[in-house]
């Protein structure tokens, strides 16, 4: 009897390490594995430069995972955690940045998109914080101006809800990243509603190539929320 409750407090101590890790996946103090951490992301000519009243830009971590076992080597993945202020409750939605592009590493508002060139709105693939889901950037015709108009020049985006856990997402992120294309759910969903802890797929297609990831809403008060994209690693 007493070796049994070793063992068993011995698994809970085990399982309540290993969730933790796994939560810190992406934090600011945490290495990539054979890759690299970027502070803010690549470019983001948002609405953080406005002057006199313009909104906190969120943080961003961007991340490369190359997986260590060189038979899965073949395929890499980004991944992105995006950490908003908390807002004021009479923020004006259109000026929070929401529309994220995996190409670039951008994340911008409609404000922003809305009054530049068409090509910032033709290289978003889905919102991420706007009315709390996720959404295909390509059929937000009522918010992004350019989305009807240019609806051929963007990518298409599906997602669908996830059935694995969050330590099946973080292998797959930085081991074995195809396996977001192995394990796709076969839905089509352009937007979903989430919660706290809420994983998701996704899927880009890019003429004929499909681009496969995960999504995850790590926080939603305040909003943090991960991405994670499967690449060929040349």
């Amino acid at each position: 009897m007493c070796i049994s409750k070793s063992l068993s407090l011995l698994m809970l101590v085990i399982v309540a390490v290993t969730s933790s890790c796994e939560d810190s996946m992406l934090q600011k103090n945490q290495g990539p594995i054979r890759g690299k951490t970027t502070e803010g992301g690549r470019n983001h000519p948002d609405d953080k430069a406005i002057p006199d009243g313009g909104y906190p830009y969120p943080e961003i971590i961007e991340k490369e995972y190359i997986p260590s076992y060189d038979d899965f080597a073949d395929t890499k993945c980004y991944a992105w955690r995006i950490t908003w202020p908390e807002y004021d409750d009479d923020v004006d939605p259109n000026m929070i940045p929401t529309v994220f592009s995996t190409s670039t590493g951008e994340l911008n508002s409609f404000n922003f998109l809305n009054s530049t060139s068409s090509s910032n709105t033709y290289n978003g693939h889905f919102s991420l914080y706007y009315g709390n889901k996720i959404e295909a950037a390509n059929v937000m015709w009522d918010e992004l101006d350019y989305s009807f108009s240019g609806f051929s020049q963007m990518k298409p985006v599906c997602f669908g809800e996830s059935t694995f856990t969050l330590a099946h997402i973080i292998d797959w992120t930085t081991e074995r990243p195809s396996l977001f294309e192995s394990n796709w759910p076969g839905t089509c969903d352009v937007e979903l509603e989430y919660a706290k802890g809420d994983i998701f797929h996704f899927m880009i297609t890019d003429g004929d190539v499909d681009r496969f990831g995960g999504i995850r809403v790590v926080s939603v008060t305040p909003r943090i929320i991960e991405v994670y994209l499967a690449v060929p690693n040349f």
